[in-house]
């Protein structure tokens, strides 16, 4: 995030004042409530005690939360397992980069056959294990609530795969130890997707070649899939870039504001000139609003 950084830092941000970072290391987890998930917990907790902190030395003033990629998912359930009057106090708006909101074809692929993510001369299937020991992979898994259960999403000679027969995927391809967490952890987390009823700013590439089918004509998902793209971001799908405005639709107090920028990818989002400028602009737009000058910003990404 250093790029979008320096260009917040040029608009009147100062690291460590009103500006604050929230990383996290994507290989753990978050599940739903119930279920131990020290890590991910313990994020979540550190994140509010950092937005309290960063308001309480500002005046008292709302902060404005940008997050990347599966930081949104977590921003959301943030700020929906806090009650209503801590998210009015705190929260002045949300911006979410990228989210993936109903999981990605992509994570299919990984979990299958292992993706090197353009590494040469490195071997799917050794990093396909470390790939599935990643807790929070099994949360990127296409979304039945999100996906169409009757749109295929893999292919082989026996038998086609939806969003909604993700536990026997799970199995057929070998890994029949992350059928359990999935419907545990991650399927309660799918199903209850709610408006935090936080202001709210999605701003997402699209126009970008992403897989939306994977096609494995032999069976064998140790060998690379074919693949049939569609519209996205590169790694995340349409469907899912812009799944709150069909699930909230009739949310009355949800403020949901949509910006698609053609040609961005889900990283570049971060560094394009043209995607900057969009979210420097929401960001002052945001701020034009308030009586008190800057709102005070943390940056929730996970680490990839």
């Amino acid at each position: 995030m250093a790029t979008l950084v320096e260009s917040l830092e040029q608009l009147g941000y100062i690291d460590g004042e009103n500006l604050f970072g929230a990383p996290y290391d994507f290989r753990y987890g978050l599940a739903a409530p119930g279920h131990p998930s020290r890590v991910g917990s313990k994020f979540l907790n550190d994140l509010k005690n950092l937005i309290e902190e960063a308001s309480n030395s500002n005046g008292g003033k709302p902060i404005i939360l940008v997050s990347h990629s599966l930081g949104g998912l977590f921003v959301l359930e943030l700020l929906n397992r806090n009650p209503s009057s801590w998210r009015k106090k705190f929260i002045k708006h949300f911006i979410a980069l990228s989210a993936p909101w109903g999981g990605t074809v992509d994570i299919m692929f990984t979990f299958a056959s292992g993706n090197t993510l353009g590494v040469p001369l490195v071997n799917p299937l050794i990093v396909r294990n470390e790939q599935r020991s990643s807790e929070s992979n099994l949360w990127l898994m296409p979304n039945p609530k999100m996906f169409d259960a009757k749109k295929s999403l893999v292919t082989t000679p026996s038998r086609t795969y939806s969003a909604h027969d993700m536990v026997d995927f799970l199995k057929d391809i070998g890994f029949p130890e992350g059928v359990y967490p999935y419907e545990t952890r991650i399927l309660p987390l799918m199903a209850k997707i709610e408006a935090p009823e936080v202001n709210m700013t999605c701003i997402v590439g699209k126009g970008v070649k992403t897989p939306e089918e994977l096609f494995y004509r032999s069976g064998d998902f140790d060998e690379p899939p074919e693949f049939s793209y569609g519209d996205g971001d590169g790694t995340v799908n349409m469907d899912s870039l812009l799944a709150l405005q069909k699930l909230w639709k009739d949310e009355k107090n949800q403020y949901l504001k949509v910006i698609k920028i053609g040609g961005v990818s889900h990283t570049s989002i971060l560094k394009d000139k043209v995607a900057l400028d969009e979210i420097i602009g929401e960001i002052s737009r945001i701020n034009s609003h308030a009586q008190l000058g800057l709102s005070n910003i943390s940056l929730a990404t996970c680490d990839e």
